[in-house]
């Protein structure tokens, strides 16, 4: 399924785009996918060590979320 939307892009762009790709809808779905790749490997690669700088074990963390009565579900020490 594909959207149609209007962009407007500046026209040196759009014309060296088009010279690279004849179709601009692929070129730009594509270039698209590639940048908001890119944006969840930084947001991955930001995340790392924030676990370090909490006060307590991550382990404590999940234990004392498991023994919460909403969620029962994930008590694995039954």
């Amino acid at each position: 399924m594909s959207v149609k939307t209007s962009i407007n892009i500046p026209e040196d762009i759009f014309n060296e785009a088009k010279k690279v790709s004849g179709n601009f809808s692929s070129l730009v779905a594509e270039a698209l996918k590639e940048y908001l790749r890119r944006k969840k490997v930084e947001k991955a690669i930001s995340s790392f060590g924030k676990w370090e700088k909490r006060k307590k074990k991550s382990t404590d963390i999940v234990n004392e979320m498991r023994k919460e009565d909403s969620r029962r579900y994930a008590d694995r020490n039954r």
